[in-house]
């Protein structure tokens, strides 16, 4: 992976969100952010887009830390090399992809040189702005940093903080976030921590925190645990999971979400049964702003209220991780110029198996 060339002053736009959020403990965070970006996203509503230059060239990006390794979308006229075999795991499932190399990747005024991503294998969609969204910003860049989605201002920033004993507890960024959330690794082999452990109608579940998808989705197993069956979810709307290949499944109504001290109620997720994890994804984290870590594995929540008469915006039609309810037309099902799998689905922006 090339290296981060960070800027070595803070964003006067991360001094202005550290007065929105948190006046009261402004200068002194202020003393203890070392260095920061910030951007504002491009869509309203759905897994945020921000804009970057891959190469060169204007581009959007979704971003997650829960995509190990920063993936890119194979567009014409970029001309992407193929690298080496890798393999790779999304939430419908295990394949092969290849790497690349991005020669620069430019975010905000931060530029990586020379990284390792992940080549999918299809032509982008495209952001409301008209750029290609071309790019999933994963672990490998985010991992090292401090990252917040400020729902207030539309705005994403990651940073680095001091950390020292003077410094406040960086948790104090939020009003009122109540206590941290844990997050675990998927697995014992990985330092990757992106998994907080959420009660779902008083169910412990634990879930993959995905800013980069649309939709939450929870493998039928659990449901069937929580008595949920087969005649139950037939009653519900069919959905359509792509990610890689594409799963049917069944979009189900639950009484309460509870992360931490926050509780949310009368909550849909998407009930998939061959998914390979749950996901926690936009659908409801649209509901906070958000401060996470997944280096040392702690997320805060502070509940978001929109302002008095918004109306609230769909979400773009597609996301690396995509849903679509099974009735939809099947020029709705997948971006215009991507390709399909043997099986239908367009190709995932996956979780590394073998770079964790």
């Amino acid at each position: 992976m090339g290296r981060l060339l960070f800027r070595r002053t803070i964003s006067p736009v991360f001094i202005a969100l550290l007065g929105l959020i948190a006046p009261a403990e402004a200068r002194t965070i202020h003393d203890c952010v070392l260095t920061s970006e910030v951007l504002p996203f491009l869509n309203p509503a759905g897994a945020p887009v921000i804009h970057v230059q891959i190469n060169g060239k204007d581009a959007g990006a979704f971003f997650s830390t829960l995509t190990t390794l920063t993936s890119v979308w194979d567009a014409k006229g970029f001309n992407f090399y193929r690298d080496d075999f890798i393999n790779t795991t999304s939430v419908t499932g295990s394949g092969t992809n290849y790497t690349t190399t991005i020669h620069t990747l430019q975010i905000g005024n931060s530029v990586v040189k020379n990284m390792s991503a992940l080549l999918v294998n299809d032509q982008p969609p495209e952001a409301p702005d008209g750029l290609p969204l071309m790019l999933d910003l994963g672990w490998d860049i985010l991992g090292q940093f401090y990252v917040l989605i400020d729902r207030h201002s539309q705005k994403m920033a990651f940073f680095t903080y001091d950390g020292a004993q003077d410094c406040p507890d960086i948790g104090t960024l939020l009003q009122n976030p109540g206590p941290f959330l844990p997050l675990s690794s998927i697995d014992d082999e990985s330092s990757q921590k992106n998994q907080v452990t959420v009660l779902l109608d008083g169910q412990k579940v634990d879930m993959q925190v995905n800013t980069s998808a649309n939709r939450s989705i929870i493998q039928q197993r659990i449901a069937r645990e929580m008595g949920i069956s087969r005649r139950i979810l037939s009653r519900d709307d069919e959905i359509r999971v792509g990610a890689g290949e594409v799963l049917l499944g069944h979009r189900h109504h639950f009484k309460t979400l509870q992360l931490g001290t926050h509780v949310l109620h009368d909550v849909t997720l998407d009930v998939v049964p061959d998914a390979e994890f749950n996901i926690l994804g936009m659908d409801i984290l649209k509901h906070f702003n958000i401060l996470i870590n997944s280096e040392v594995g702690k997320l805060w929540l502070e509940d978001y209220t929109p302002p008095p008469g918004q109306v609230e915006e769909k979400a773009l039609p597609w996301s690396p991780t995509h849903d679509r309810l099974g009735h939809t037309h099947a020029s709705e099902e997948k971006p215009a110029g991507s390709t399909e799998s043997k099986n239908g689905g367009t190709k995932p922006s996956p979780r590394p198996t073998d770079d964790p």
